[in-house]
């Protein structure tokens, strides 16, 4: 199975090689995958749907090293930044009534990773989790704008979306990788991962059933919808991958590994503005690199 030249780049990376821009650069040009996600979405800027798709793309770009130096991503991160920006962070709706807790820590997140050197942006995104993220049922939510609390069934009513919290935790995960430790940010995910693993990283703490069908499916990269991968991934990064309460969760993503020792992409949203690492229920060079890597299997594809 031939490997993408985007996915051969990051596993030089992840295995602590230095690699030249130039030859990085080079690299890109040359991977099937980057040509696709490097066309622009066919959405208007001036709608809200313009605006997620141009997000939805940028937070694939970031799975990929060294694509915050093309000036095309440059380019797409301005225009996303001119609609999203907000006093206290990022709404996609770019205004206080607009904020939503996943897309705000998503938003966040493609900054810190595309252009970490707006620091303030990214504090500013930072503080607003730190501020405003519940994390348990019962907690009181002090943001003064609406769509948090009525949008998309709401993501800080009486219990706050599972969505959310995974995000901003992978967040101020990525920040303190970033930047070193913080005291606040190390506070807030230490309560947040364990929130996540009181669920099992996927249950409803009620019955014990999947939150929803597809935080058991394997999809990569993430959308505002998370799964396996991603939590125990994330639980990989910060060193918490050996608590017992991952065990199930690490019992579902090893029983998907096929036959041929890989594992398949299962599910897939936003099509009209996504584009597939993995072709669909076909064995998936992209997910299999990222399961191996939280299994402990040779990442070699």
């Amino acid at each position: 199975m031939e490997t993408d030249a985007a996915l051969e780049l990051r596993m030089r990376i992840d295995r602590g090689e230095t690699v030249a821009q130039e030859e990085a650069l080079a690299r890109l040009m040359a991977s099937p995958l980057m040509a696709r996600l490097l066309t622009p979405p066919k959405a208007r800027l001036d709608l809200f749907t313009g605006v997620r798709a141009l997000e939805w793309r940028l937070l694939e770009l970031c799975e990929i090293p060294f694509a915050e130096s093309l000036p095309q991503v440059q380019a797409w991160l301005d225009l996303l930044l001119e609609k999203t920006v907000i006093p206290q962070g990022f709404s996609l709706e770019g205004s206080v009534d607009g904020v939503v807790a996943c897309h705000s820590a998503l938003l966040t997140r493609i900054v810190l990773r595309l252009r970490p050197q707006a620091r303030e942006l990214i504090n500013q995104g930072v503080q607003w989790i730190l501020d405003y993220q519940n994390l348990e049922r019962g907690e009181t939510c002090t943001w003064p704008g609406t769509d948090l609390y009525t949008r998309w069934g709401g993501c800080m009513k009486t219990t706050p979306c599972y969505y959310g919290i995974v995000k901003a935790m992978v967040t101020l995960a990525a920040y303190q990788a970033q930047y070193g430790a913080d005291a606040a940010v190390q506070a807030k995910l230490v309560r947040g991962l364990e929130a996540m693993l009181l669920r099992g990283l996927y249950r409803r703490r009620g019955t014990g059933e999947p939150l929803e069908p597809s935080i058991v499916q394997n999809f990569y990269p993430y959308t505002y919808k998370t799964n396996l991968l991603e939590q125990l991934d994330l639980m990989r990064r910060v060193g918490c991958i050996e608590d017992p309460r991952c065990a199930d969760a690490l019992a579902l993503l090893g029983a998907k590994q096929g036959r041929d020792g890989m594992w398949r992409a299962e599910v897939s949203f936003m099509k009209s503005a996504w584009v597939e690492f993995d072709p669909l229920k076909q064995p998936g060079p992209w997910i299999s690199y990222i399961a191996r890597g939280i299994t402990g299997e040779d990442s070699r594809l």
